[in-house]
């Protein structure tokens, strides 16, 4: 008998597909198996004669579950705070997660440490459990929770782990909600300029038509754009897809990353905040890596792919093969531009105290905070700046259409 299912694969994407079986449970059991987590399954005769629109269906689940995806990310502070505190309390580990999955509200991340746990079970270690989800968990956390369960300080390295995710995410949610209102701003401009182009524009210039007035070159051009919007505008949208489209194969490409990545760090205003967020990540990163005693060659391993910059990755590459010649960190970082002299300095009296891993988490902190400045900044550089641009755009359009008015009012009189 043939069934339909969907299910979780190792890398927690949804698939579906037709598995033939004498009944259910030995459908179930097959997929398990495979290393499929099933969400639903059912005879698919059944499933043809109820859904008719099993295609669109399928592509409507698949958005839903990009979203959930998504949100699942943002639930790992969460659950990592929970969990330490029930390991603390001296709970073992699959009961903790028992009562943890209990109160998972995300059907995505559920369905992630529900699989987690039942590989536990089936004798994996917490550490190559998550490690089917490298789309969730970072390596950072992966390699840390192994370290915790090497040392039998597991409820401290969670425990640790939970900070980092709040501390990350607190900052994510500072930048966007710094950016909000400027993207509220462009965006509620662009839309009135796009309304006086296409509704406002072309009533003025039928009158100007009728008349057959001689129009001067800025009001031609204006009323030509206004003239290609009207008659084109449903080629915006799929001309700002097709500029997305090409941008992200663009991306996809390692020279295409690579380019992207050097503008990013030399453009005005946004390489300010973008150069501090990259020293945010490799300092504070290394810092919990090193503090949680991993390996420094490891550590750096880690955190290179943590920065999100290829750049910078093949500078910390490189510094990793002076560290492994011998060389410490501080001088081997020093060749390479993408830390402040300051802060090679802060790593070079930290590894003279030996006490680099907490030097590299203060410098963190700090960093964290000027980022939060440099935020603020730019906002309020961001602000005026739109309000001057469209401003300047409408003027032009109010005054493209005024010349001509004001040639037939000279006329009349």
């Amino acid at each position: 008998m043939l069934y339909y299912y969907r299910a979780l694969n190792s890398k927690g994407e949804q698939v579906s597909d037709i598995v033939d079986a004498p009944n259910e449970f030995v459908a179930r059991q097959n997929l398990r198996k495979k290393g499929l987590y099933v969400s639903s399954i059912s005879n698919k005769k059944e499933q043809l004669k109820t859904g008719g629109n099993i295609r669109f269906k399928k592509f409507l689940n698949s958005i839903i579950e990009k979203i959930n995806r998504n949100t699942a990310r943002k639930q790992i502070g969460l659950f990592s705070r929970q969990l330490a505190t029930l390991l603390k309390a001296g709970m073992p580990l699959m009961t903790a997660l028992t009562d943890i999955i209990e109160q998972i509200d995300n059907k995505t991340f559920r369905s992630v440490m529900i699989d987690v746990k039942q590989k536990i079970e089936e004798g994996y270690s917490f550490s190559n459990a998550l490690m089917s989800y490298r789309d969730l968990f970072s390596e950072l956390y992966i390699n840390m929770i192994r370290v915790g369960e090497n040392l039998g300080s597991l409820d401290e390295v969670i425990a640790r782990l939970a900070e980092m995710e709040e501390k990350n995410n607190l900052l994510k949610n500072r930048i966007r909600a710094a950016l909000w209102y400027p993207t509220f701003m462009f965006t509620f401009s662009v839309i009135i300029v796009i309304f006086l182009m296409v509704n406002v524009i072309p009533t003025i210039s039928e009158i100007f038509t009728e008349q057959n007035r001689v129009l001067p070159l800025p009001t031609k051009i204006v009323v030509g754009m206004s003239d290609f919007l009207s008659s084109f505008w449903f080629f915006l949208p799929l001309f700002i897809i097709l500029i997305y489209y090409m941008y992200k194969r663009y991306a996809s490409t390692p020279d295409g990353r690579k380019k992207i990545d050097e503008l990013l760090m030399k453009v005005p205003l946004i390489s300010r905040l973008y150069n501090k967020i990259i020293v945010y990540r490799f300092t504070f990163n290394l810092g919990v890596l090193l503090s949680n005693k991993v390996d420094l060659l490891k550590s750096f391993e880690i955190v290179k792919k943590i920065v999100n910059n290829v750049v910078v990755e093949e500078k910390i590459n490189s510094a990793s093969k002076k560290v492994q010649e011998g060389a410490s960190i501080s001088q081997s970082l020093k060749k390479h531009e993408f830390l402040p002299r300051l802060v090679i300095g802060m790593i070079a009296a930290g590894e003279a105290s030996d006490k680099v891993d907490e030097m590299l988490l203060n410098i963190g902190n700090v960093y964290e905070n000027e980022i939060d400045m440099v935020v603020t900044s730019l906002t309020g550089m961001i602000e005026p700046l739109i309000i001057i641009m469209m401003g300047i755009i409408i003027g032009i359009i109010v005054l493209s259409v005024m010349m001509p008015i004001m040639d037939m009012n000279l006329m009349v009189q």
